[in-house]
């Protein structure tokens, strides 16, 4: 039986890994095998990271599941249990066409108990605890992690934006964001990593002949300064904050900002709005973009629009999600700020 743990083994101990997958909306993933359900699991691959690598590549490969987060909880000598939490992938990377049921964690456990599992059932156990349990400390913790350490072994820009495709790719899955640019005026990507979509949405706004000042801030510094590298002549407009309370210098507001709900704790998401509306965008004229990158409507995890609406906002709008094969329509949506009282 493994044993609770606190932080991250040594990757050098790690050499199978059991996942247990989440949805968004806390609800328990299995996978739907002929000899009963399954959880995700596989060995640590020569020469990978098991925190970007097998994580990855493991959920794909046995359940069609692609995470977004990702947390260990559990030791057994060299196999190590993780929670991750993500949706069903559909996209054109290597993956399994797995039937997968969602619900309650306890469900989860119970049927795995009452299939011959009792490992996998106390795993799913743990993980709910653990997954409910995260405290906003190691969330942030988490995240800047997981970012870190893919972000800047990257070798394109695209992977160093946190974006598995290529330039074509990226462009069918972002520039509609542009779409709720509606004139002039400054841009803040929050969460902005190496600076591309800053980089990219000064472009494609160019090419509509509208002239857009990009900024951008990212909890990480090592992130921070690598935008910083690859954008000298931006160098001063990026900072390091954490999206949740970070104010940009001198008061500045901005005609146009970026954010990402999966940015802070699901708690805290009517909280990243209200502040970014309060202290960030510009009164009266400005537009808060929301966007949701695991939104998926197959998978019960809504989009950014219907995120808005659930937490009091009024959403002004929505892009059309994007043209990027393989891939249903991600939308994101925009709140018009309230003049300055």
């Amino acid at each position: 039986m493994f044993q609770l743990i606190s932080a991250d083994p040594p990757g050098d101990q790690v050499r199978l890994i059991t996942f247990v997958p989440f949805l968004a909306d806390g609800r328990c993933v299995l996978i739907e095998d002929p000899g009963g359900p399954a959880l995700p699991a596989g060995e640590v691959q020569d020469g990978e990271d098991y925190a970007i690598d097998t994580v990855l590549r493991v959920p794909l490969r046995t359940a069609g599941f692609r995470y977004q987060r990702f947390h260990p909880f559990g030791l057994d000598r060299d196999h190590l249990y993780a929670w991750i939490e993500g949706g069903p992938y559909t996209g054109s990377r290597p993956h399994r066409s797995a039937t997968l049921s969602f619900g309650p964690a306890e469900e989860a456990a119970e049927r795995l108990r009452a299939h011959g599992r009792p490992v996998l059932a106390a795993a799913v156990r743990a993980a709910a605890e653990s997954y409910r349990g995260l405290d906003e400390q190691a969330f942030y913790a988490d995240n800047r992690r997981t970012l870190e350490t893919a972000y800047l072994r990257g070798t394109t820009p695209q992977q160093g934006s946190g974006f598995g495709g290529g330039e074509l790719d990226w462009q069918q899955a972002r520039r509609h964001i542009t779409e709720g640019i509606a004139g002039d005026g400054t841009f803040l990507d929050v969460g902005c990593a190496n600076g591309l979509l800053m980089e990219s949405v000064a472009a494609w706004c160019a090419e509509r002949g509208l002239a857009v000042e990009p900024h951008g801030v990212d909890i990480s510094p090592a992130l921070a300064e690598l935008a910083r590298r690859r954008l000298p002549q931006w160098a001063d407009r990026i900072w390091v904050g954490n999206a949740v309370d970070w104010r940009p210098p001198a008061g500045q507001r901005f005609d146009y900002v970026h954010i990402l709900l999966d940015s802070v704790p699901r708690a805290h998401r009517a909280d990243l709005i209200r502040h970014h509306l309060a202290h960030i965008v510009r009164p009266g004229t400005g537009r808060l973009l929301v966007s949701d990158y695991a939104a998926d409507l197959a998978a019960g995890q809504p989009s950014a629009a219907e995120t808005i609406r659930s937490l009091g906002f009024r959403c002004a709008g929505q892009t059309s999600g994007g043209d990027r094969p393989g891939r249903s329509a991600i939308p994101t949506a925009w709140i018009t700020a309230d003049p300055a009282p």
